[in-house]
């Protein structure tokens, strides 16, 4: 004689999920989302870094160019700042060379604020012929040439 089990007696097949499998789950959705907000400080922190670091750089960069030029005196000053944003300051440090015609100078532009996020500071250098030098050597060209004048029409 053959048995005929009943569907519903020899299946023990539950649907859904158990307590273990929904503690699981939520655990590794919360570490998930954890790892990816630090991920995400960190592009924002790195971004705004870069930002003011490339800010700081141009404005180093112009500040060197203008002391180059003359239209800023070449004296050492410290944290003086910018005109169109006083969050930034610029310092300038000059120093004479192993060569008696030239300069060392370095211009530092910073910027500190409140938050570490905020800070950003970047220095340059260049090496550039001192004016006094170039200044005595016209004057003494001057004088040779005005000698030279004067001895030309004595006879």
């Amino acid at each position: 004689m053959i048995a005929i089990r009943s569907p519903r007696l020899s299946s023990r097949h539950t649907t859904g999920f158990t307590l273990l499998e929904v503690v699981l789950s939520l655990a590794i959705f919360f570490t998930s989302m954890a790892v990816l907000s630090q991920i995400n400080w960190n592009a924002t922190r790195a971004s705004v870094q870069a930002q003011l670091t490339t800010q700081a750089l141009l404005r180093c960069e112009a500040k060197l160019q203008e002391i180059v030029a003359g239209a800023e005196p070449l004296s050492d000053q410290q944290n003086v700042p910018f005109d169109d944003n006083a969050e930034w300051t610029w310092s300038l440090q000059t120093a004479p060379t192993v060569m008696p015609e030239l300069l060392v100078i370095r211009v530092t532009v910073s910027r500190v604020s409140d938050s570490s996020l905020g800070n950003a500071s970047v220095s340059l250098e260049r090496w550039m012929r001192d004016p006094e030098v170039l200044i005595e050597a016209a004057e003494e060209q001057a004088a040779i040439e005005a000698d030279q004048a004067n001895n030309a029409g004595v006879p």
